[in-house]
C-alpha cells in the first residue's frame, strides 16, 4: 500500500482498520476495542461538526485520564480542529484564563469538575459546545452542555477526510513560569518524535508505513502495552507512552485513581502486564521504591516481569532513585528523557541495571546547541542556552513570546526555551536548570541541580528541592527543603559539614527545612509557590 498521510487521524483509522475488535484502551474493568475506539471518536467528530466546530477551531480536554482523553483528541483530529489539554487542577479563574486564551469553541470535562467549569465559562464568546463525561450527582448540570453518551448515540460517525500533517495542536505549558502559554505543534513532526519512541521502547529501528508496521509488531506479539502512570494532560502520559503504544497497535491502560498511587500502579501492572509504564522522575519514583521497600521488608512481591521499559520526562530522576528501582526491577530499561513543552528534545539517556547512572546528563538529541545570550554558538563545556529543533510552530496568539522563543537555524525550526545546560566532551548534554531557577547569591551563580544531586547522594535524604529566596544582603540565599529517607536522622550541622567537602561554600544551603514532601502538581513538577513559602519561612 501507500504510505500513510503522516497524520495521527489517518494513522489510527487504518490501525483501528486492521486491528478491529483487539483492544486498544483500558480503564479498570472497561475495554474499548480498536474499532469502537475509532467509532466513538468518529461520533464525537459529527457532533462537533453540527455545533460549528471544524478546521483550527480550539477543542478544550478537561478531563482526568480515561479512553474519552484519548477519543476526544483523536474526534478533534479528525476535523482538523485543535485539541489542547487543560489542566484539571486549574479552577475557575485559571480555566477561563486558558480558555479564552485558546479561543475554546468546545470543552470536553470530567463531570466530577463541572463547578469549575461552570465558574469559568462566562464571557467566552467563541465557546459553543460543552460536553460533559461521566456522571456526578453532587452538583446541577450546566445549562446547555451535552453528555458524551447522548451525542455519540445521536450522531453518526464522521466520515473520513484528507488531512495533511501540517495540522497542529495545542499543548499548554503548565505555568510554572508564569501564565500558561499554547505551542503550536505540527502534528507531521510529532509524529517522527513519537515513531522514534517507538523504537526506543521496541529496542530497534522500524522502517515503513507507521500503519503496515503496527500490523506487523501486532502480528508478531510485540505491540507496546503502556500504562501511563500521570495525566495524559502532561507529555509523558500523552507523548512518551500513549502515542508510541497507539502507533503499535498496542493498549493504553489509565488508572482509575485521579491521584497518583504506587499500589495502585504496581497491582494494575501485575493485571495487565504492560511492557512500557510512563512515571514522572522522582515524583513517582519515590513513591514507588518506598513501596517496594516495604513489601520486600514484608516478605511481600508485585510482579512487575512484564515491564520492559520505565519511562520519564519533565522533570529530574535522581541517580538513587534510578538505583533503588533497578534494584527491585533488574530486568527493566530506564529510559530518561529532558525536553520541554516547546517542542524540543534536548536528549534521551537509556541505563540498564550496573551502567553507570547520572541524574542530569543526557545522550544528546541531534542539532543541540548551546547559545550566548546574544545568540552565539558555545564551545563544548561552557554552560549557555540550549536550543534545539522543535515539533512547535510557535505560541499561539503570542507572536511577541514566538519571536524571543523561535527561530531559524541551518535552515532548521529551533526553540530556545530558556534552559541552561552544556555540551560535554564526550558529546553528550548536561541540563543545568531553568534560567529562571538559577540562584544569584552575593554574585555568584548557583544551578540547584548541582547542589540537589549533592543532597540526593547522602543516604538520609530521600528527596529535596533546591531554591533561592531573598536575602537583604546578598540578593538570594540558597535554601533547601528535604525529605528525609525511613527511620533517618538528619543533623544538619553534620549534612552541610559533608555538603561543603563536595561544593563550594557559597552553593551550600543556609536554609534547610525537612518536610513530608516536596510540593508537587498532579504531572509531577514542583509546585514553586508553595515550595518558595516553606523556605522563605525557614530560619537561617
Amino acid at each position: 500500500m501507500s504510505e500513510t498521510e503522516p497524520h495521527h487521524a489517518t494513522i489510527l483509522e487504518g490501525i483501528a482498520d486492521r486491528m478491529q475488535q483487539r483492544p486498544a484502551l483500558r480503564h479498570g474493568d472497561r475495554v474499548v476495542s480498536w474499532t469502537e475506539f475509532d467509532d466513538r471518536a468518529a461520533r464525537l467528530a459529527s457532533a462537533l461538526l453540527a455545533h460549528g466546530v471544524g478546521r483550527e477551531d480550539s477543542v478544550g480536554l478537561y478531563l482526568y485520564n480515561g479512553p474519552e482523553y484519548l477519543e476526544a483528541f483523536l474526534a478533534a483530529l479528525k476535523i482538523r480542529a485543535r485539541m489542547f489539554n487543560a489542566n484539571y487542577r486549574y479552577r475557575g479563574g485559571e480555566l477561563h484564563q486558558l480558555l479564552d486564551n485558546a479561543q475554546a469553541r468546545a470543552l470536553v470535562y470530567s463531570a466530577a469538575l463541572r463547578d469549575r467549569v461552570a465558574s469559568a465559562i462566562d464571557h467566552l464568546p467563541d465557546l459553543r459546545l460543552l460536553v460533559e463525561v461521566g456522571d456526578d450527582e453532587t452538583s446541577p448540570p450546566i445549562p446547555g452542555a451535552l453528555r458524551l453518551d447522548d451525542l455519540l448515540a445521536e450522531f453518526e460517525p464522521a466520515p473520513r477526510i484528507h488531512r495533511p500533517g501540517t495540522d497542529t495542536y495545542l499543548n499548554y505549558t503548565g505555568g510554572t513560569t508564569g501564565v500558561p502559554k499554547g505551542v503550536l505543534i505540527e502534528v507531521q513532526r510529532h509524529l517522527g518524535t513519537v515513531a522514534w519512541l517507538r523504537d526506543q521502547y521496541v529496542g530497534r529501528p522500524l522502517e515503513g508505513d507507521m500503519v503496515d508496521v503496527a500490523l506487523e509488531l501486532a502480528e508478531q506479539g510485540e505491540s507496546l502495552d503502556v500504562i501511563p502512570a500521570s495525566p495524559l494532560m502532561h507529555g509523558v502520559g500523552f507523548t512518551f507512552s500513549s502515542m508510541p503504544g497507539l502507533m503499535t497497535g498496542g493498549v493504553v491502560t489509565t488508572l482509575v485513581g485521579r491521584s497518583f498511587d504506587p499500589e495502585e500502579l504496581l497491582t494494575t501492572i501485575a493485571a495487565t502486564r504492560p511492557r512500557v509504564v510512563a512515571i514522572v522522575g522522582d515524583a513517582f519514583g519515590l513513591p514507588i521504591v518506598r513501596v517496594l521497600d516495604d513489601a520486600s521488608a514484608a516478605g511481600i512481591s508485585y510482579d512487575t516481569s512484564s515491564v520492559q521499559v520505565l519511562c520519564s520526562a519533565g522533570v529530574a530522576w535522581s541517580a538513587p532513585i534510578k538505583q533503588r528501582l533497578l534494584d527491585h526491577m533488574p530486568h527493566v530499561a530506564l529510559v530518561d528523557a529532558c525536553g520541554c513543552t516547546e517542542g524540543v528534545s534536548y536528549g534521551t539517556r537509556t541505563v540498564r541495571r550496573g551502567d553507570p547512572l547520572t541524574t542530569a546528563n543526557f545522550d544528546a538529541a541531534p542539532g543541540i546547541k548551546v547559545l550566548s545570550p546574544e545568540g552565539a554558538e558555545l564551545p563544548p563545556g561552557e554552560i549557555g542556552l540550549l536550543a534545539g529543533p522543535t515539533q512547535g510552530n510557535g505560541f499561539f496568539r503570542d507572536q511577541e513570546s514566538t519571536a524571543a522563543t523561535y527561530l531559524r537555524l541551518d535552515g532548521a525550526q529551533y526553540a530556545v526555551p530558556g534552559d541552561l545546560g552544556r555540551i560535554e566532551p564526550d558529546g553528550t548534554v548536561t541540563l543545568i536548570g531553568r534560567g529562571m531557577a538559577t540562584i544569584n547569591t552575593g554574585g555568584e551563580k548557583v544551578y540547584p541541580t548541582e547542589v540537589e544531586d549533592a543532597l540526593r547522594a547522602l543516604p538520609e535524604v530521600d528527596d529535596c528541592l533546591v531554591l533561592g529566596v531573598p536575602d537583604e544582603r546578598l540578593g538570594q540565599r540558597v535554601a533547601a527543603l528535604i525529605v528525609a529517607s525511613p527511620d533517618a536522622v538528619v543533623d544538619f550541622g553534620d549534612l552541610v559539614r559533608r555538603l561543603r567537602e563536595e561544593l563550594a561554600g557559597y552553593k551550600v544551603p543556609s536554609r534547610i527545612r525537612l518536610v513530608d514532601e516536596v510540593p508537587r502538581a498532579a504531572n509531577g513538577k514542583t509546585d514553586y509557590p508553595t515550595a518558595s513559602a516553606l523556605a522563605e519561612a525557614t530560619s537561617g
